[in-house]
């Protein structure tokens, strides 16, 4: 029968691989393909290819596999990756084992035997198929594991580098080493809210091609970026790379020692950002915002200190003045507010007194200006 003489020569292959391993081993070497005496050193090549040929032949020959053999696929493969030996050069590899299981054969083989051979060819190819499938499985496996490894030092550095809030300066130069960062460099951080990793894939693309550095991190308020600023880029580029992005830009500052308070800037930013933000937002266009944010349980007192005269108007004149105080402090000019709300300017004038008769507030003077903005921006929190 066609399937006993494969069984035979695979048979007595098997008996023997090292001639097999030494010409595999040999040829690799002669080629210097794909990467003999360089990431693997020959002893581990010449022990791996043994095992790769045994097994390839014991599954040709359908043989009992022992257990130092079954495991070769996936052992080589994972030790591949860690020696970092690229997949493509590996595959190569594995076509070679091929080749040579071939060659091998037919060598094997007598006159009369060739065409049977020939005729269960495949199942040479089925076998190095389940050899190299098994290997770029444990490849790849191995690759995540590492990959993900590596990410969870980086975060474990950095988390280290806010927890000694930049001051150690041992900490500051291996969180430089682990994330590939300038210590001295400027920095800017991107704060977004909780879930949106997923949304930060054409921003890396995007930040890869510019070349710009970056360290990502999950923190407990959503993830954010730390990102190195290069030299050639302007004020406000970080907004630029974020665009479309519902985010919290904060101000760059200058070497890692920085970072963690330019993380709670970022952070306190996005606690600021208004409802209806769909881009990034700099810490600049919020400061008031944030300062409210920070008064913490005596938001209360400043929103009745400054505001709580208006219990003294009627309820519906209370909107409206509201709303011409908020449009005059963001313009500061009386005439802008007048036209903005298509309104004549001595009514904007009337609302102003209005309400400064209600609260003692003058919002026409710098100082309490300054306080009824921060009031405005707390009762956001209420």
């Amino acid at each position: 029968m066609t399937s006993d003489v494969v069984d035979r020569l695979s048979r007595e292959l098997v008996r023997d691989v090292a001639p097999l391993a030494d010409r595999f081993v040999a040829e690799m070497v002669d080629t210097g393909a794909p990467y003999a005496g360089t990431v693997v050193a020959e002893e581990t090549l010449l022990a791996d290819a043994r095992r790769s040929l045994e097994l390839i032949l014991r599954l040709v020959g359908r043989l009992p596999v022992p257990e130092h053999v079954a495991g070769a696929s996936a052992e080589i493969g994972a030790a591949r990756a860690e020696a970092g030996v690229p997949l493509e050069r590996l595959l190569q590899a594995v076509r070679l084992d091929a080749r040579v299981v071939w060659d091998a054969l037919c060598r094997r083989a007598g006159p009369g035997d060739l065409s049977s051979l020939v005729a269960q060819a495949p199942r040479v190819w089925e076998a190095v198929e389940h050899h190299s499938m098994g290997i770029m499985a444990a490849y790849q496996q191995r690759v995540l594991e590492m990959a993900q490894a590596r990410q969870d030092e980086r975060a474990r550095w950095f988390a280290r580098l806010l927890e000694c809030d930049g001051r150690h300066p041992d900490i500051r130069r291996q969180v430089s080493t682990v994330l590939g960062l300038d210590e001295g460099a400027s920095f800017v951080v991107v704060a977004f809210p909780p879930g949106r990793l997923a949304a930060l894939r054409p921003v890396r693309e995007r930040l890869g091609v510019l070349d710009v550095r970056a360290h990502e991190q999950d923190r407990p308020a959503g993830p954010i970026v730390v990102l190195q600023v290069p030299e050639r880029a302007g004020p406000g580029a970080a907004e630029g790379w974020f665009r479309g992005l519902r985010c919290a830009v904060s101000p760059a500052v200058e070497g890692l020692a920085e970072v963690p308070r330019a993380v709670r800037l970022a952070e306190l930013t996005l606690y600021a950002l208004p409802p209806d933000t769909s881009g990034p937002t700099a810490t600049r266009d919020l400061w008031p915002a944030i300062a409210a944010g920070m008064l913490g349980e005596f938001r209360t007192d400043l929103v009745r200190d400054a505001l709580g005269g208006l219990g003294k108007l009627p309820d519906r004149d209370v909107t409206r003045v509201l709303e011409t105080v908020e449009r005059y402090l963001r313009t500061g000019s009386v005439a802008a507010t007048a036209r903005q709300l298509y309104c004549h300017r001595n009514t904007v004038l009337n609302r102003l007194h209005q309400f400064a008769a209600a609260t003692g507030r003058d919002v026409m003077s710098s100082a309490d200006a300054t306080v009824v903005t921060l009031a405005l921006r707390a009762r956001t929190y209420e």
